[in-house]
């Protein structure tokens, strides 16, 4: 006959695997009492109760909450481990507390109410927590978005493009007088030119420069010696022109200025 310690014992068991998401059942035999403690201190850090009950209990907690699913796996010495968080983090934390100790075992569990095997369990241990592959899902959808934005944006780039070409082309059109009014064009010279005819074209510039420098300053000196020509032809011309009286008529005026007497031409001819 049932207890009130056996009533409160499935009502606590009914409660944990109500509000759990993801449920576990181990084997423990061969843990000593300190082992155990170090087990549930460790799944207790990582947000794991772990609960240990006898099987017949622990078959009318899972019928009283709706999984029967549960049942198959109650059979020897187990211990629930339950978490109400992510599935994945159950899975590592089991990894983690029971890897020291090679003599637990694990049976199995319920994954949203559906059976999962050990070997199951190993697998969700090595998965990216719920985090990540919810990140990574949303990565995955907005990949092909983005892509297919930048694609769309591409083609608008396009059209705008062509729409700009046109109307340029048609303001040209429109600006541009007609053939017939239109001055001739000039012929061009080629714009490119090698590197040596380049410096052949310096060349050039610099010796018509030289010659042009000297033709000017040859220019200017033959200008100079025509003006100082010009200004001794008429002093030599007027040097000419006065007339010289001979020596002996000189010298008859000098002795008739001292004796003080008139001279003239007369006399002094």
């Amino acid at each position: 006959m049932p207890t009130d310690a056996k009533r409160q014992a499935v009502s606590q068991l009914v409660d944990m695997l109500r509000a759990s998401s993801a449920l576990a059942v181990a084997d423990y035999r061969g843990l000593t009492v300190s082992e155990m403690h170090a087990v549930r201190k460790t799944l207790r850090a990582n947000g794991v109760r772990l609960q240990v009950a006898k099987n017949r209990l622990l078959k009318i907690a899972a019928d009283e909450a709706g999984l029967e699913e549960l049942k198959p796996l109650l059979t020897g010495p187990t211990a629930v481990a339950a978490t109400s968080g992510d599935e994945v983090s159950l899975a590592r934390a089991l990894q983690e507390a029971f890897r020291p100790y090679k003599v637990v075992a694990l049976r199995g569990g319920l994954l949203a109410g559906q059976p999962i095997s050990a070997t199951d369990l190993g697998l969700l241990a090595n998965l990216p927590s719920r985090e990540v592959l919810l990140g990574r899902l949303a990565g995955g959808m907005v990949a092909p978005l983005s892509g297919m934005a930048s694609v769309l944006a591409a083609n608008l780039r396009n059209l705008v493009g062509v729409l700009n070409a046109v109307a340029e082309q048609r303001r040209q059109t429109e600006v541009a007088p007609p053939a017939d009014l239109a001055p001739p064009a000039e012929p061009t010279e080629p714009v490119e030119q090698t590197t040596e005819q380049t410096e052949r074209t310096e060349q050039t510039d610099q010796v018509e420069t030289e010659e042009a420098q000297q033709t000017e300053e040859a220019d200017l000196v033959e200008q100079t010696d025509q003006v100082d020509q010009a200004e001794i032809e008429p002093t030599e011309q007027a040097d000419q022109a006065e007339p010289t009286a001979p020596a002996g008529q000189a010298e008859q005026v000098e002795q008739a200025e001292e004796i003080g007497q008139p001279t003239t031409d007369k006399e002094i001819e």
